[in-house]
């Protein structure tokens, strides 16, 4: 703790406003790698740039008697925390709040303004203000970490949540400090080097260098996310994709419901070929997009829906039983036959052949793909719209 004592604030300031600025410039220069957040970035790196501001506006308070150097440096501490709750919505996939950051942070440099007298009263004021002012906008900013579907999958975003609450933490600390005179002011508003200013300037210096690293942990982690997932669905009709098919089925063969099995139906769009010939295929990938949705609302939400090549469609679904998957089958063959697909008025039929087979201990996803694509070969050949299932005749 003596030692602590013995830290030069000035210095400490000094190279936290140094460091933020290269972690503003480091921010600012990797954001055309990253694209889809670039403008998140952009505002995390105005953010800790105006942070970086305030910490060599103290830094040079001491040098500078007179100017309205606190005053200033307090701005930028205030200003950093609505740029960080911005950058903070833009991360997380949301939009606005420009205004209200804008007008807010407004309010508060004419308020700071207003109070810029050397005195210790009015320094009081300022730590309040300040205080009050950041931890509301970091707090939204954790707010905005919290509710974000990102919060789950990315251990990054629970790490700059937990900075960010710590940051707010030290804040309401050290400003209770000042008002209960924990660490002392001096008539014209400064206050001596202490244990406790010392603690606070040297947590306060690793807050934008953590906060830094956090969201080029986010926007990297958020790129691998998106990929994995451009990887894995089919960019026409947002299904499965065919080539994580294997991966996706062997999770859910691996755990089948209990009390029931998986059924794999492998459905075929009848005449697709005229309707692309007849239509274009503009219209025919349309008319996918059309068949998919009919998928997703006449099937489990707990299915497993692929885009399996071309007009081929497959799904993997729990059911109780045998019976239950040709019904199943059978529901979802009536579902798309009474939802024709209209084109300016006009109603383009669309009906679904489809092969059923059944997962049973020692199938492999290969031959349940073979044996459900048998059968959908040969509810085409018996006639179209129809489904043909294991031991059950052609309906």
């Amino acid at each position: 703790m003596i030692k602590l004592a013995l830290l030069d604030i000035p210095t400490v300031y000094a190279m936290t406003g140094l460091t933020s600025l290269a972690g503003a410039a480091i921010l600012i220069w990797l954001r055309a790698d990253h694209r889809d957040s670039g403008p998140a970035v952009a505002l995390f790196s105005a953010g800790i740039f105006a942070l970086g501001l305030g910490f060599l506006a103290f830094a040079l308070r001491e040098d500078f008697a007179g100017w309205p150097i606190s005053t200033i440096g307090y701005a930028g501490f205030g200003v950093s925390s609505a740029l960080i709750w911005l950058g903070s919505r833009r991360l997380m996939g949301l939009g606005g709040g420009a205004a209200v950051a804008g007008a807010a942070s407004a309010a508060y440099v004419a308020a700071l303004v207003s109070i810029r007298e050397p005195t210790a009263a009015q320094a009081i004021a300022r730590i309040v203000l300040c205080s009050v002012f950041v931890v509301g906008f970091m707090g939204l900013a954790v707010f905005e970490a919290q509710r974000s579907p990102w919060i789950k999958l990315l251990r990054s975003v629970r790490l700059m949540r937990n900075l960010l609450v710590l940051f707010c933490v030290i804040v309401v600390v050290r400003m209770v400090a000042f008002l209960t005179q924990g660490i002392p002011l001096q008539a014209d508003g400064s206050s001596a080097p202490g244990v406790l200013r010392s603690l606070f300037a040297t947590v306060f210096g690793a807050m934008p260098f953590a906060i830094t690293v956090s969201v080029l942990s986010i926007v990297t982690s958020q790129l691998s996310v998106r990929l994995g997932r451009m990887a894995s669905t089919d960019d026409l009709t947002g299904l499965v994709s065919r080539r994580s098919l294997h991966e996706s089925a062997t999770r859910l063969l691996d755990r089948p419901p209990e009390g029931g099995c998986i059924a794999l139906l492998m459905i075929d769009v009848d005449r697709f070929k005229v309707i692309n010939d007849r239509f274009g295929h503009g219209v025919g990938d349309q008319v996918l997009r059309h068949v998919a949705n009919v998928l997703r609302q006449a099937l489990r939400p707990d299915s497993l829906i692929v885009r399996y090549g071309g007009d081929e469609f497959c799904a993997l679904v729990p059911v109780p039983g045998e019976a239950a998957a040709f019904v199943v089958a059978e529901r979802l063959r009536a579902a798309m036959e009474s939802s024709p697909y209209r084109l300016d008025g006009q109603r383009i039929a669309i009906t679904l052949s489809i092969g059923v087979s059944l997962h049973r201990h020692g199938k492999t996803l290969r031959q349940l793909l073979e044996e459900a694509d048998r059968r959908a070969y040969r509810a085409k050949a018996d006639g179209r719209n129809r489904v043909v299932a294991e031991d059950t005749p052609p309906a």
